[in-house]
């Protein structure tokens, strides 16, 4: 147990820091992406604990839901902002595509990790859909994002100046 508590305030830790990376010219932008994917991971999470998917054994509101609060509201969201201020806005199709696969497998990949080695989530069968739902969240979150910010001369698409990460 002290294992999983340990590992979800380095994820806390992660993530803040992360957040507090991306800079204060991108703070309102962030804070939208973060509140974005959270309403998606939420709803979502909630349907596929519901199906008995997954579960998680450790977490912090026990009482209150079923999934784990850490994940869904600071690690993944940190992880969606980071995939969005990454993305490849101007280069080709299958970049893009190839973008949205790497950051899916990383994604899959930590699960599958943390499936293994602690108690944090249990999968009943393959994690193999995750490969559907995570970059379509990702996807949805891009979307909605873009539709909420207006296109500036000097911006880019997504409303954010041209100087990367």
């Amino acid at each position: 147990m002290a294992k999983e508590q340990s590992l979800l305030l380095l994820m806390w830790i992660a993530s803040v820091l992360l957040l507090c990376m991306t800079g204060r010219r991108r703070v309102r932008a962030t804070i939208l992406l973060v509140l974005i994917f959270q309403a998606l991971t939420w709803l979502l999470s909630l349907v596929l604990t519901s199906l008995a998917l997954f579960e998680f054994p450790v977490r912090e509101l026990p009482k209150a839901t079923s999934i784990n609060f850490t994940f869904e509201f600071i690690l993944f969201p940190t992880y969606a902002v980071w995939f969005h201020y990454t993305y490849p806005e101007r280069k080709s199709r299958v970049r893009q595509i190839a973008h949205y696969a790497l950051f899916a497998t990383l994604f899959v990949a930590f699960y599958s990790l943390i499936d293994r080695f602690t108690s944090l989530v249990k999968f009943h069968g393959s994690p193999a859909w995750l490969y559907l739902t995570f970059p379509t969240a990702l996807y949805i979150t891009r979307q909605v994002f873009l539709w909420f910010v207006r296109k500036e001369p000097g911006k880019s698409a997504a409303g954010l100046s041209e100087k990367r990460l």
